[in-house]
């Protein structure tokens, strides 16, 4: 239930960075994410996110299979963070 209330009028916008074929039915995808808490009107960037997913391609659709969500983490690299957070906000 903790969840529920924490998220419960968030906003999140992500981004597809790229998509690697490893064949012709199987892609990587890799993109990126932020989060607007409810309230707010702009990118938290302690919630911003870097995600991993997996879509296989069954009978002419594309499905995700696999999805892997990591908190972006630039301990020491204060610009790389920022930079995200920029590339995020401009989906908003």
């Amino acid at each position: 239930m903790f969840l529920d209330t924490f998220v419960k009028g968030s906003r999140f916008v992500d981004k597809i960075r790229r998509i690697r074929f490893l064949t012709s039915d199987i892609a990587i995808v890799v993109a990126v994410g932020g989060t607007v808490m409810a309230g707010q009107s702009d990118i938290d960037p302690e919630r911003n996110s870097i995600h991993m997913l997996v879509a296989i391609k069954q009978n002419a659709k594309w499905y995700f299979t696999a999805f892997q969500n990591s908190r972006a983490q630039y301990t020491g690299r204060p610009e790389q963070a920022q930079e995200l957070t920029d590339e995020v906000r401009q989906l908003l």
